[in-house]
């Protein structure tokens, strides 16, 4: 994928911001130098040529919607570390990414001398977006995994550029199995009672979430290559 400067830019701003005024890591002289490091292997993560839709615009838009709940959240650098490590290790054609993103961020920071009570909450949150369910009363569990499904209810332009995204990176499916594999998450998404548990986003976004699934569908099911 091309690679956005501006984007860049903003996203290594937010990176800063999110470790200022958190005692997770030792006042050391390596401490900037570590979070400078840490955020490079980030974006080279993001921005490998297979990215086109796990990439850094998805990490950004994460980022953008979990902004307004800030101040609500109980754990807010750990739901923010989520958000940036969720997809650190993304293969289409594995079954254990958030196993594997899970890892390697409790691995970075714990390197950097992180607390383990906060290593194991991002871990956790990451591990939470395999099978996209809350137990039990967490908000911060629940905004980051609605979070994670905003684009689910953006508007039909982002929405389509994200299911062509997603085809690109499933590019050595056929069309055929790709059909059939793609529309049974959609269906699993629309059987659910409800895609968003936050009642902020769930307002917002369910409805517009549902039908840009069922046009999906539909479009695939009369024309399989799209």
């Amino acid at each position: 994928m091309a690679v956005d400067l501006d984007r860049i830019s903003d996203l290594e701003q937010r990176w800063q911001q999110c470790w200022q005024d958190v005692d997770l890591l030792p006042k050391n002289l390596d401490r900037q130098n570590q979070i400078e490091q840490i955020f490079k292997l980030l974006v080279t993560a993001y921005t490998r040529p297979d990215r086109h839709y796990h990439n850094l615009t998805h990490i950004g838009h994460v980022l953008t919607t979990l902004d307004p709940f800030a101040t609500t959240l109980e754990n807010p650098i750990a739901v923010s570390l989520a958000a940036w490590f969720h997809d650190f290790v993304y293969d289409p054609h594995a079954l254990d990414n958030e196993l594997q993103s899970a890892k390697a961020a409790g691995e970075l920071l714990l390197n950097m001398g992180g607390n383990p009570e906060l290593i194991c909450r991002v871990q956790e949150l990451i591990m939470a977006t395999q099978g996209h369910e809350v137990m039990g009363d967490d908000f911060d569990r629940s905004i980051f995994l609605d979070a994670d499904l905003a684009i689910l209810g953006a508007d039909p332009e982002r929405y389509q550029a994200y299911s062509e995204g997603i085809r690109r990176e499933y590019s050595w499916v056929s069309d055929a199995d790709y059909q059939v594999g793609r529309i049974r998450v959609l269906e699993n998404f629309l059987q659910r009672d409800q895609i968003y548990y936050t009642e902020q986003l769930f307002d917002r976004l369910e409805s517009i979430a549902r039908t840009n699934m069922l046009l999906e569908i539909e479009m695939r099911s009369t024309d399989p290559s799209g």
